[in-house]
C-alpha cells in the first residue's frame, strides 16, 4: 500500500483527488448499526460465523478473544466479496470503517482494498473511495485494527464495500457508516449497478500504474552511479505523478517519458537504433534494463537429448525515442530440431512490479516502446540424434544483427527422458480457466510431463452415487496417467458421512464404503487406466480433530480392503506425527523444517509448494530447482499448488488482466484465443527440471548416486547463479557420453 497520504486517491467519476485519512472523532451516530446487510458470496471459514450470517457486521459487537475463531467474526477464504448495507433511507455519510485482523506468519493481512460505493436505489453508484488505503495497511504480527474511509460528505441510503483480500483469508466483525451533517452532497457521476466490477478493475489498473510508475523512479534512482536518466527527468515526473487527477492514459504517457529519457540518456554510449544482448531465460528483467554488455551478433551452444528441450532468451532494447516494431526471422529450419520463438510480454506482479512471463509466439513483429527491453525466447526440442545449426536475424529502423543457435541432439538410447519422477499439480478441469479446453489442458500436461492427476470431490462420485456418468466424461480427457488422487474431502461433513443419513465410520457406512470403493477403482482401469496406480486423498493438509479420523479410516481400510493406497498432503508437526507411518505417499509442503529429519516411515516422499502471486515466484530457484531438491533428498515426487487457479472470483488468466487478487493468483498458464493454453516462462523451467531429474537418474547409473547428488547440491547451494544448472547438466551429458 501506498505510505504516503500523497498517495491516497479517490474518483470523481473518472479522476482522481486526494483522501486525507483522520482519526474519527468520537460520538459520531453509527447509521448502520442493526441494519440490514447481503454478501455477493457466504462467508466459508469455519471457525468464524455461519455461512447463513445476516447481522454480525452491523449488530455493534466487537470481537474478544482470537479474532478467527469466535462466531462475532465473519470470514472467507480465498474468496473476494462484496457487502452492501441497507440505512432504509438517504442519510448523509461522513465515514465508513471495516474493522479487520492481520497476522503475517499465518497468511492473514488486511484487505487490500475496501472499496466503497454509494446508492439511493441500489441500481446507480458513486464511489466514495478505498478504505484500505491506510499508512498502517502493512503486513506484521497479530493486529485488529479499524481501517477508515473519512470525509465522504455524500448522501445515500445503500453502502456497498467491495472487499479485496491479501492473500488468502478475509475477516471482519464490524462495520460502521458514521453520519454526516446535513449539508452534504452527492459526489462524481452514477456508475450502473453492472458496471461496478469494470470500475473496480479500472481502480485496481490506475493504482497499479501509480505504483508501477513509482516503483521505476525508485529504481531508477538507486542507480545513479549508472547511465540512467538525469536528476531533473526524474523530479519533474514524481512531481506530475503526485497530481491524483491523472487518467490512464496521462500514466501511461508519464511512463513513456521515462523510456524516452532513458534512451537520451542511453545514446550517449550506443548510437545503435536498437541494441541486443544474450540473457537467462529465467533471470529478472525490468522494462527499463539497460543493456550492459550490448553485441551484435550473439553465439549460443546447447546439448539436447532426442524428445528433450532446452530454452535461450536474448533482449532487445528500443534505443530510438518513438515505438518500433521488431522482427525475427529464423533463416534456417533444422530437420533434427524443432525450433519455437516466443516474446515474453511484461504483466503485473506483486507490489507494482511487472515480470516478463507468458510466451506469446512471434508473428510479424514485436512493437517496443521507447526506452524498453523486451525478451525473447526460444526453445528447441531434439527430434533425432545429429547437429544442426539455426540463425535468427533481427531487424528493425535499417539496421540487423545476427543470432547463432548450435545444437547438439544425443541419442535416446543414451540419455533415458522417460518420467521416473511423479509430479502433480492440482489441475482441476472444472476450473474457469480450463473447463472450456479440456483437450488442449490435458495435451499442455503431458507434454509438460505431468503424470499424477487429482480427480476434483466435485467430479469424484459420492458413496451410494449410481449415476458415473459426469465421472467417465472427466475421466476421457486423459491419455496417460501414472496416479489418480482421489481427493474425497472428508473436512467437510457432507463429502465425509457420503450421502443423507450417512454415518462416517459406522457399520453401515464401512460396508457402503468398501462397494464405492470397489466399484470406483474398477471404473477407472475399465476406462482406460488398466495400470495406473490409485490413491485415496480423504483430506488436504489435515489439521485439528480430523487428524485422528484420518488416522481411524486408514487403520481400518487398510485392514478391511487389500491393497488400498492413500496419498496425504502434510503441512505440521501434530499432522506428520501421526498420519506419515500410515499412508503409502505423503506431499509435504518444502517450506516445513522438519523435512529431511521425518519420523520413521515406509511411505514415498513428495514436496510441494506455492504463494500468490506465481508470477513473482522465480522460474528457476523455485520452479526449475524442485526437481533437483528431489534428487538430492531422494524424494520421489514434486508439485506446486496450482496450474490453472486463478482465484474464486476470477474466471480467466489475460495477458491484459489487472491482477486484482495478486495473492490469489497461483496459475502457470494464460488464457489464449479460440480455446489456446499460452504457456509461461515458470512452467517451461518445471518442465526443464524434470528433465534435470532424468539427466541426474542418467549420470547417477554410470556415476553412482553419490556423485551425482553431489553436483545436485551444487546447484542447490548457488540458487543465484542462474547459468549453473545448464554448465552442470552440460557436463554430465558429456561425460556420460564418453562412457560409450
Amino acid at each position: 500500500m501506498y505510505k504516503s497520504s500523497k498517495m491516497r486517491y479517490a474518483a470523481r467519476g473518472s479522476l482522481f483527488f486526494v483522501l486525507f485519512l483522520i482519526e474519527i472523532s468520537g460520538g459520531a451516530q453509527n447509521i448502520a448499526l442493526h441494519k440490514s446487510y447481503t454478501f455477493s458470496v457466504s462467508p466459508n471459514y469455519p471457525y468464524t460465523a455461519s455461512a447463513s450470517d445476516k447481522t454480525s457486521l452491523t449488530d455493534g459487537i466487537y470481537t474478544k478473544g482470537y479474532f478467527w475463531a469466535e462466531k462475532t467474526t465473519v470470514g472467507w477464504l480465498r474468496l473476494r466479496v462484496t457487502i452492501t448495507i441497507d440505512l432504509g433511507e438517504p442519510q448523509p455519510i461522513e465515514a465508513v470503517t471495516f474493522n479487520t485482523v492481520r497476522r503475517e506468519d499465518q497468511y492473514v493481512n488486511f484487505p487490500k482494498n475496501v472499496f466503497a460505493f454509494i446508492s439511493n436505489d441500489n441500481k446507480n453508484f458513486q464511489y466514495i473511495g478505498d478504505a484500505a488505503l491506510d499508512s498502517g495497511n502493512v503486513p506484521g504480527p497479530y493486529l485488529v485494527k479499524k481501517l477508515i474511509l473519512n470525509s465522504i460528505h455524500a448522501v445515500g441510503r445503500y453502502v456497498r464495500l467491495s472487499v479485496i483480500p491479501n492473500g488468502v483469508f478475509l475477516f471482519c466483525d464490524e462495520i460502521e457508516v458514521l453520519k454526516g451533517n446535513k449539508n452534504s452532497l452527492n459526489r462524481g457521476r452514477f456508475i450502473l449497478k453492472e458496471n461496478l466490477p469494470k470500475i473496480e478493475d479500472s481502480l485496481k489498473n490506475l493504482e497499479f500504474l501509480r505504483g508501477n510508475i513509482e516503483s521505476h523512479l525508485n529504481n531508477l534512482e538507486r542507480q545513479l552511479d549508472k547511465s540512467t536518466i538525469s536528476d531533473s527527468k526524474r523530479r519533474s515526473i514524481r512531481k506530475r505523478l503526485e497530481n491524483q487527477d491523472l487518467s490512464v492514459k496521462e500514466l501511461n504517457n508519464l511512463k513513456k517519458e521515462i523510456g524516452v529519457a532513458q534512451v537520451l540518456s542511453t545514446r550517449q554510449f550506443f548510437k545503435s537504433p536498437f541494441l541486443i544482448q544474450r540473457y537467462n531465460p529465467w533471470d529478472t528483467l525490468s522494462q527499463f534494463y539497460v543493456l550492459s554488455e550490448p553485441s551484435e551478433n550473439l553465439q549460443y551452444q546447447f546439448y539436447i537429448p532426442v524428445n528433450g528441450v532446452q530454452y535461450g532468451s536474448f533482449l532487445i532494447m528500443n534505443n530510438t525515442t518513438v515505438s518500433k516494431i521488431f522482427t525475427v526471422k529464423i533463416n534456417d529450419i533444422s530437420s533434427f530440431t524443432d525450433f519455437s520463438l516466443f516474446n515474453v510480454p511484461f504483466v503485473p506482479s506483486l507490489n507494482y512490479q511487472e515480470v516478463p512471463d507468458p510466451l506469446i509466439k512471434v508473428g510479424k513483429g514485436i512493437e517496443i516502446d521507447a526506452g524498453n527491453t523486451e525478451m525473447v525466447l526460444f526453445k528447441i526440442t531434439g527430434l533425432r540424434e545429429g547437429s544442426s545449426k539455426i540463425d535468427l536475424t533481427v531487424t528493425s529502423s535499417g539496421k540487423q544483427s545476427k543470432i547463432n543457435i548450435n545444437t547438439n541432439v544425443l541419442n535416446s538410447a543414451k540419455i533415458k527422458t522417460n518420467q521416473n519422477l511423479n509430479t502433480n499439480v492440482w489441475a482441476y478441469f472444472n476450473y474457469p480457466l480450463i473447463k472450456d479446453r479440456k483437450e488442449e489442458a490435458a495435451t499442455d500436461l503431458q507434454e509438460h510431463l505431468i503424470n499424477t492427476m487429482v480427480i476434483p470431490p466435485a467430479i469424484l462420485p459420492m458413496i451410494k452415487t449410481t449415476d458415473y456418468s459426469g465421472f467417465g466424461n472427466y475421466l476421457s480427457n486423459f491419455k496417460e496417467v501414472k496416479n489418480f488422487l482421489l481427493f474425497m474431502n472428508y473436512a467437510s461433513l457432507p463429502y465425509r458421512n457420503g450421502y443423507p443419513n450417512g454415518q462416517f465410520l459406522s457399520s453401515e457406512w464401512k460396508a457402503n464404503f468398501i462397494e464405492w470403493y470397489n466399484k470406483i477403482t474398477a471404473y477407472i482401469k475399465q476406462n482406460g487406466f488398466p495400470n495406473s496406480k490409485i490413491y485415496l486423498y480423504p483430506y488436504d493438509e489435515v489439521h485439528g480433530k480430523d487428524i485422528e479420523d484420518f488416522k481411524n479410516f486408514i487403520i481400518w481400510a487398510k485392514a478391511a480392503i487389500p491393497g488400498i493406497n492413500f496419498y496425504a498432503t502434510l503441512a505440521s508437526d501434530a499432522a506428520i506425527e501421526t498420519i506419515l507411518p500410515l499412508v503409502d505417499i505423503a506431499q509435504i509442503q518444502s517450506t516445513y523444517k522438519g523435512l529431511k529429519n521425518l519420523h520413521p516411515h515406509k511411505c514415498e516422499i513428495w514436496i510441494y509448494s506455492g504463494s500468490g502471486p506465481a508470477r513473482s515466484l522465480s522460474p528457476y530457484s523455485f520452479y526449475r530447482l524442485m526437481s533437483w531438491e528431489a534428487f538430492a533428498n531422494d524424494y520421489t515426487g514434486i508439485g506446486f499448488w496450482n496450474y490453472a487457479d486463478e482465484g474464486a472470483n476470477k474466471k480467466i488468466n489475460l495477458i491484459t488482466d489487472p491482477l486484482i487478487s495478486p495473492k490469489s493468483s497461483y496459475s502457470v498458464i494464460y488464457d489464449g484465443p479460440v480455446k489456446k493454453i499460452i504457456s509461461s516462462r515458470r512452467w517451461e523451467a518445471f518442465k526443464l527440471g524434470i528433465e534435470d531429474y532424468s539427466v541426474l537418474q542418467s549420470y547417477a547409473n554410470k556415476y553412482g548416486g553419490k556423485k551425482a547428488k553431489e553436483l545436485a547440491r551444487q546447484v542447490l547451494n548457488a540458487p543465484e547463479n542462474l547459468n549453473l544448472a545448464d554448465s552442470i547438466r552440460n557436463n554430465m551429458l558429456t561425460q556420460i557420453l564418453a562412457t560409450y
